[in-house]
């Protein structure tokens, strides 16, 4: 994604705001199709932020 670490976990924090403001609405046919969509970008934003996170442990080597 090229993002930086806090730049991923504010977006991630957006869409979960997103899917629980959506969760409390109205149950229609458009706001399952934009849960899904926010849902599959969440598991997304997940998997970068994992990524992100075990490159960095990777860099970090204690010699101790």
């Amino acid at each position: 994604m090229g993002k930086t670490l806090s730049e991923l976990i504010d977006e991630l924090s957006i869409v979960n705001i997103k899917i629980y403001m959506l969760m409390d609405a109205e149950e229609t046919a458009e706001n399952f199709k934009k849960l899904k969509i926010l849902n599959k970008y969440r598991s997304e934003l997940k998997n970068a932020i994992n990524n992100f996170v075990g490159e960095e442990s990777e860099e970090v080597k204690n010699y101790n």
